[in-house]
């Protein structure tokens, strides 16, 4: 969805059709608000009218969320029919997997029963209790929709007056968007989020097998309707299962020890968070997640004149410390670019705000060779003399290289390199933003072509590695130090950014 922004989403209608108690025509009072917040109410009230007992839409999420027949778990009502239509946004499928599943048994399923139907696909209809004769449940099956939508209808047929009152408490069921490529669920070909089954003997809890060690669970938040209380919005904090991406955790360790003279050839997997750019020349990037890169804001806007006003396309290659497999493995397409607000393009000596983030157009799945890095919490990482690491595809002796090369470096006193930019006779500004590295006598390994990437440190607290720098400015490629853009200064703007909230 090239040029749409996080927080606007392209989901079509959300219609709400008849929960009981509804009044037609109701809305809320919008008038006199702005268009980009008008579209929120509208995103905010089609959620809160969402209740499974006539028909309503859900909006599908990456992390799973619950959705229930009308009163669970007590016995639902006999004599009703609901439909619930879930969408994702385009590009994404939705998935739905149950993980209680108590009707009445039913032959042929003629009186209880769920039915599944999407786009392109059979109806599926499903009835009866486990290990019933009568019937047909959907054990632990889940449905991907091949398009962005799916309906699930339920039916409770109204009883007789000669049969026992029902006891039968419904369906639980978990639902989420999950990327498709070709036609396929991304989370399959990646292991992140799909996998969830029902643990035998205990249909009621749902057990999330992520893709160890590259996710892990995390809770997710629900939204439940009843019958009894109509229109209420409840927020539950249920442990639902999802799968979020694990930071700063290489499989092949960075070697640590080494004193390397100059740069060294990475090992594969050692940064994995590694991502390379060529939009005006050489660039690198950290990936934070698995749909971000975090850069520098001079790769995408350079302050040479010369690129002012012109506007190149964004592609972000990953995975791999060899360009030439980065760009046979393919590049993965930029949805979004943001700078932070105080880069200045037109003043060449301040590269204050130098700091970007790159949203990709789809997930990447993640594995030994890509992964994220983890975003910093405390001035503690920032003493002098701790040892963080640069890697990128910058010139090394002259010459431009194929291979991922990675230094070893400390941070350095501020005041060092403030009297070492006055010995210089530098005019460049060194703001509250930035930090430096290196040793003014040694070779500092950095230069063109390095610039956005990150310097990382290792958090013994946290126990994974951090980006509390990106490759900024310096003088040259010789001895002396390297500037970089202070990470932990803009983390509250990264992640509003990340979260559609900038």
């Amino acid at each position: 969805m090239p040029g749409l922004r996080v927080g606007e989403l392209s989901l079509g209608k959300l219609h709400h059709t008849g929960c009981p108690g509804n009044m037609p025509g109701a809305t809320p009072e919008w008038h006199h608000l702005p268009s980009s917040t008008h579209r929120w109410w509208l995103l905010l009230w089609g959620v809160l009218q969402a209740c499974p007992t006539q028909g309503s839409m859900l909006l599908a999420q990456p992390l799973p969320l619950k959705l229930t027949s009308p009163g669970y778990p007590e016995p639902y009502v006999k004599g009703q029919e609901s439909f619930t239509d879930i969408e994702a946004p385009e590009g994404f499928a939705v998935k739905l997997i149950f993980q209680d599943f108590d009707l009445e048994p039913s032959p042929d399923c003629e009186q209880d029963s769920v039915t599944i139907t999407a786009s392109g696909m059979d109806p599926s209809r499903f009835c009866g209790q486990q290990g019933s004769p009568l019937g047909s449940p959907p054990g632990e099956k889940a449905f991907v929709s091949l398009g962005n939508s799916l309906r699930l209808t339920f039916r409770a047929s109204a009883s007789s007056e000669d049969r026992p009152p029902n006891l039968h408490k419904g369906f639980l069921a978990l639902y989420q968007a999950v990327g498709v490529n070709h036609s396929q669920p991304i989370s399959q070909a990646s292991g992140g989020p799909e996998a969830i089954n029902t643990p035998e003997g205990n249909p009621a809890k749902a057990q999330s097998h992520c893709k160890e060690p590259y996710y892990q669970p995390m809770a997710a938040e629900t939204l439940t309707c009843t019958t009894q209380v109509p229109w209420k919005q409840t927020q539950e904090k249920e442990v639902v299962p999802g799968c979020v991406p694990v930071c700063g955790r290489p499989v092949t360790p960075i070697a640590q020890n080494r004193e390397p003279l100059g740069a060294s050839k990475a090992a594969l997997g050692s940064f994995p968070w590694q991502a390379f750019t060529s939009i005006y020349g050489r660039g690198g990037g950290a990936l934070l997640g698995d749909r971000w890169i975090l850069t520098a804001a001079h790769t995408i806007y350079p302050k040479d004149g010369i690129f002012l006003g012109r506007r190149r396309s964004a592609e972000v290659f990953l995975g791999h410390t060899d360009i030439d497999e980065m760009l046979r493995l393919g590049g993965y397409p930029v949805r979004r670019v943001v700078v932070h607000p105080d880069y200045r393009q037109d003043e060449p000596h301040n590269f204050h705000g130098d700091i970007a983030l790159l949203e990709l157009q789809h997930r990447v799945p993640l594995g030994p060779s890509l992964l994220p890095v983890c975003l910093p919490d405390r001035e503690a990482l920032y003493r002098p003399g701790l040892l963080g690491y640069v890697s990128g595809f910058g010139v090394e002796m002259g010459w431009l290289t194929t291979e991922l090369k990675y230094s070893r470096l400390p941070v350095a006193p501020r005041a060092a390199c403030e009297a070492w930019l006055r010995e210089k006779g530098r005019t460049e500004v060194f703001s509250a933003g930035m930090f430096c590295a290196g040793d003014r006598m040694r070779q500092q390994s950095v230069c063109q072509g390095d610039s956005g990437g990150a310097y990382v440190v290792w958090d013994d607290r946290a126990r994974h590695w951090v980006a509390t720098g990106i490759v900024s400015w310096g003088i040259g490629c010789g001895e002396g130090y390297g500037f970089y853009t202070k990470v932990l200064n803009y983390v509250d703007w990264i992640r509003r950014v990340m979260d559609g909230k900038d």
